[in-house]
């Protein structure tokens, strides 16, 4: 957009109020937008900003200033002079402090934080009166901390809210390693106890209480020591318990070496799941001669966690050594994030009568009760739970409909039982089958119900999953054959079927992390053809197997390949992709590559592949074309990534309308495209119904078109019948315009699913004369903000549930609730009468 088209923009908001100049390199705001003293609604998106001058705060009328992905480090205290704010979008700058004076906006409902440097809040943000959605992700934030802003708004303003705080001198200390390296024995020689040359391995985990002073403070620190088995069998457990803001002591014997050691194996575990936490490395058995040698300099450069100048050494005879790790830990605890925060102090009396618990576990009553006894509103309860959960103090899966009836008070119980399971000589002989009768030989010290909660847990961990012929029977996927069973002749029969293909590189890990694939085949298991291994599985999307899907491991290539074939088979892909990607994200710090293979030229395959996330860029700027480099032919974009990016929605409907056309044999096609577009609309976060149409009221002659009345319509998701909510979630909005930019990033895809209900009757919809006259209406309201999906973030999307919250306060909302969808968590707002066939009642 040159200058000219910028005037004429700033010329045509004096009568919209509204003015977008998004993506304009701009370095300094025209002077002239200032002189809008009657604009309400400014986006200044993906700019070169490096501040908000003070005369901004002439826009006195402003309701909406959008921000995002500019280089803003500051903001001056006249922001607080834009007395109407509603809407305030700053995500993705560089900024480091909130000026006070932001809590001096009454109305504001809206602030966006997300990706800046901010490290504290102020305190006084929590007077904001009507403040409803306060996104801070991706900031190197000490107070709130992470633990708290994953729990959202309502979480946040609770923490900061002002009462009496306490610091708190603890942290989790992590001791990791192969087995037999001499973990324990070193934790027993830092604590000053005497060495045991005979000490038995650990088998599970070891969780015990190291008192360390303080290197700089007169405080005394509380490490809580985790003293995980180095045993290969355990290490999938390990996931529940290497989390973030720790510090972990990565032993290894001087003996054996440290590539014998694995040390490249767990700084790429640690890495993938805990990416801030420091590590220390430490060298066991330096004794007769040995020594730690090792590349530390070119270990630290590619792994800048580890802390420290060298990989510190102890003889484990003399204890030569001892006092130098000690005093390193010491130093290194007490830079920890969370060493040192300050905590409400009743939270923290509740804390520490939880931890003084003898119990193993306790309902969620009881927990409250507890809480509640030391002065906790119902929110902190929930808040402080969450938090003691991440910390490691307890289990206690508040989110999951199966395990959230039972708080374990000791983890470490719970992989004390599992291990049983996982070392039984029985069950490795029987190739991972596991019955219910040897389960109860195994946990026979644990009640009925305790046991079913132990299996439950190993199920939702993804480490087994029941048969589904028999469901006394379950299978242990850590210990399935190491061999492939042949299912080479199922695949290979349907090689003239029409195959997507997707490969996953993971560019930073030196092997697979453990769990990879075994908890994705546990995850799908429901899609099991019953042949299955340690690196692979072959999957059906029915028992007529219609479509077949291939996952294979590649652990020394660091790679998988996922691959579905059959008529149609973008929706089985879809479901089997979105599970693997689930299981990727439990190591958040990994780095994957994801490629699909060439579709071929002038009929003939080619071996060439794309990046899938080059691809998802090109088709975001509109480019319809890409050189393949291995044929140097030109491939259609939308072609590769059509059904798997959202922005190849025209490529989908263009399909829809292909199919019609081709009605005959194809029906199974277009059920299965439509499953596969009402799926991606469902993946979300939203804690409210966004199912809906909009319609329009008449208006009077002489109105213009963003004060006209518009009817807002809530549906039921039901999978075989969208329909309208019965007894209310129906709403009227008055002056469009003021919603817009709530409603806009979610009509395109609300379009397209209405649409393939329209044009094939998958769904039952009354009245479809009227969804026609809805579906036009919306395509109008599109057209009139048709760049406002390119410049929003979750809060704004997330923006939704605020305008609902306004429409009915009591969320009601026509009777719809939220409903699971097992296993991949997917969420359906259902009406009363469909959401009792997915929770019956007991």
């Amino acid at each position: 957009m040159n200058n000219e088209t910028i005037t004429q923009q700033i010329n045509q908001a004096t009568e919209s109020k509204k003015l977008d100049l998004c993506e304009q390199q701009l370095t300094t705001i025209p002077p002239t937008v200032f002189e809008l003293t009657d604009l309400e609604e400014l986006y200044l998106d993906t700019n070169q900003l490096a501040k908000l001058p003070a005369e901004i705060a002439q826009l006195v009328n402003l309701r909406v200033l959008s921000l995002t992905d500019n280089q803003l480090k500051t903001l001056l205290p006249s922001i607080a002079k834009l007395k109407n704010l509603e809407w305030l979008y700053l995500s993705e700058n560089q900024l480091e402090e909130l000026p006070t004076e932001i809590t001096q906006l009454p109305h504001l409902k809206v602030l966006s934080l997300d990706r800046n440097q901010l490290t504290v809040l102020p305190q006084e943000i929590t007077s904001l009166p009507n403040l409803k959605v306060l996104s801070l992700y991706d900031n190197p934030l000490i107070s709130p901390p992470p633990e708290i802003i994953a729990q959202g708004t309502a979480a946040i303003l609770s923490y900061l809210r002002p009462k009496e705080m306490q610091q708190q001198w603890a942290a989790k200390l992590l001791l990791v390693g192969e087995g037999g390296v001499g973990k324990t024995s070193l934790l027993h020689q830092l604590r000053g106890e005497i060495f045991d040359n005979q000490e038995e391995s650990t088998y599970g985990i070891e969780v015990d209480i190291w008192k360390v002073k303080h290197p700089l403070k007169d405080v005394t620190m509380q490490l809580k020591t985790w003293d995980f088995g180095g045993q290969t069998i355990y290490h999938a457990t390990h996931q529940f318990f290497l989390t973030n803001r720790s510090l972990f002591i990565l032993v290894w014997n001087a003996r054996l070496g440290y590539e014998q050691g694995k040390l490249s194996y767990w700084l790429n575990i640690i890495q993938a799941k805990a990416k801030d936490s420091p590590i220390l490395l430490v060298a066991t058995h330096i004794d007769k001669g040995y020594d730690a040698i090792l590349p530390f300099a070119e270990l630290q450069n590619k792994y800048p966690q580890l802390s420290g100048d060298k990989c510190y050494k102890i003889n484990n005879l003399t204890g030569t050594g001892v006092n130098e790790i000690r005093q390193a830990i010491a130093a290194a605890a007490a830079k920890l994030p969370m060493m040192g925060e300050d905590w409400p102090i009743h939270w923290l009396e509740a804390a520490n009568a939880i931890r003084a618990k003898t119990e193993k576990s306790m309902t969620p009553n009881q927990l409250q009760s507890l809480m509640t006894a030391y002065g906790l509103a119902q929110d902190e309860c929930i808040t402080l739970s969450n938090w003691l959960h991440e910390l490691g103090d307890l289990l206690y899966f508040l989110e999951n409909e199966d395990l959230k009836n039972v708080v374990i008070l000791k983890p470490q119980w719970v992989t004390e039982h599992i291990s049983r399971v996982l070392i039984s000589q029985e069950v490795i002989n029987k190739q991972g089958i596991l019955t219910d009768t040897y389960r109860d030989t195994l946990w026979q010290n644990l009640e009925f119900g305790m046991r079913e909660h132990f299996l439950s847990l190993m199920e939702n961990f993804d480490l087994s999953y029941r048969a589904l012929d028999d469901r006394h029977t379950s299978f242990i996927v850590e210990l399935l054959p190491q061999d492939p069973p042949d299912y080479k002749t199922a695949w290979e029969a349907m090689q003239g079927s029409k195959e997507i293909r997707m490969t996953y590189q993971l560019t930073n890990m030196n092997s697979l992390p453990p769990g990879i694939p075994t908890w994705f085949i546990a995850r799908a298991h429901r899609f099991t053809t019953n042949t299955h291994w340690r690196y692979g599985a072959l999957f059906a999307d029915s028992p007529k197997r219609h479509h077949l899907g291939l996952i294979r491991a590649f652990p020394e290539e660091r790679r998988l390949e996922l691959a579905v074939r059959g008529s149609s088979p973008h929706h089985f892909f879809t479901i089997l992709r979105d599970g693997l990607e689930l299981t990727l994200q439990r190591y958040s710090g990994l780095k994957i590559t994801r490629k699909i293979p060439c579709l071929g030229h002038n009929g003939e395959s080619c071996s060439g592949e794309f990046d899938y996330a080059y691809l998802e860029k090109a088709i975001q700027k509109n480019k319809v074309e890409i050189e393949c480099q291995e044929a140097l032919e030109k491939v259609s974009v939308p072609k590769l990534l059509f059904a798997l990016d959202w922005h190849t929605q025209d490529a989908v409907l263009q399909k829809l309308d292909e199919l019609k056309t081709e009605m005959t044999g194809t029906e199974e096609n277009i059920s299965n495209l439509f499953k596969l577009m009402q799926r991606n609309f469902r993946k979300t976060d939203l804690q409210c119904p966004h199912a809906f149409t909009l319609s329009e009221q008449k208006a009077k002659w002489w109105q213009p078109f963003a004060a006209h009345e518009v009817k807002l319509q809530l549906y039921c998701q039901y999978p075989d019948n969208w329909h309208k909510t019965q007894n209310g979630g129906c709403y009227h909005l008055h002056e469009i315009d003021k919603w817009s930019h709530l409603l806009a990033p979610h009509l395109s895809r609300l379009i397209m699913v209405f649409n393939a209900i329209m044009t094939f009757g998958l769904s039952t919809v009354d009245r479809k004369n009227q969804l026609k006259n809805d579906l036009f209406f919306m395509n109008k309201l599109a057209q009139q903000f048709p760049h406002i999906e390119d410049h929003v973030d979750d809060a704004t999307k997330r923006g939704l549930c605020i305008l609902l919250e306004e429409l009915d306060s009591s969320h009601h909302w026509g009777g719809l609730k939220p409903v699971h969808i097992k296993p991949q968590g997917d969420i359906l707002w259902l009406c009363e009468k469909h959401a009792r066939e997915y929770n019956p009642p007991t």
